[in-house]
């Protein structure tokens, strides 16, 4: 019983984690952090890999952990692809400040249809 327990933690431990660092990489992308999360994103990799590692016998905890998994890793695609992004000096998968402030182009009057 102490198992099941433990595992239903460190499940909570990394969805909580897991939130933290998609808010420290919002911050980061929105030019509020100097340098991108890397400690943070360590220990989610770390929570990751150690409950991989875990037998999960219930159904239950299996899909919690493989859904958290795969958000996990989508992030980690994106997060990776707006640095690339950034390193190369082009705009990423984030928008900047001015493209968030610009006003709305052509894309708005696509739906209206002329007379």
């Amino acid at each position: 019983m102490a198992e099941k327990s433990d595992v239903d933690r460190d499940l909570k431990l990394l969805e909580a984690e897991l939130r933290r660092l998609e808010a420290e990489y919002n911050m980061y992308f929105a030019g509020r952090l100097p340098r991108p999360p890397i400690e943070t994103r360590r220990r989610v990799t770390a929570l990751v890999r150690q409950l991989d590692r875990q037998r999960l016998s219930n159904y239950a905890e299996r899909f919690r952990f493989t859904t958290l998994q795969t958000r996990f890793q989508t992030f980690v695609d994106l997060w990776d692809r707006g640095l690339r992004a950034r390193d190369e000096g082009r705009p990423g998968p984030f928008p900047t400040r001015s493209t968030a402030t610009a006003s709305p182009g052509p894309t708005q009057e696509r739906g209206k249809k002329s007379d």
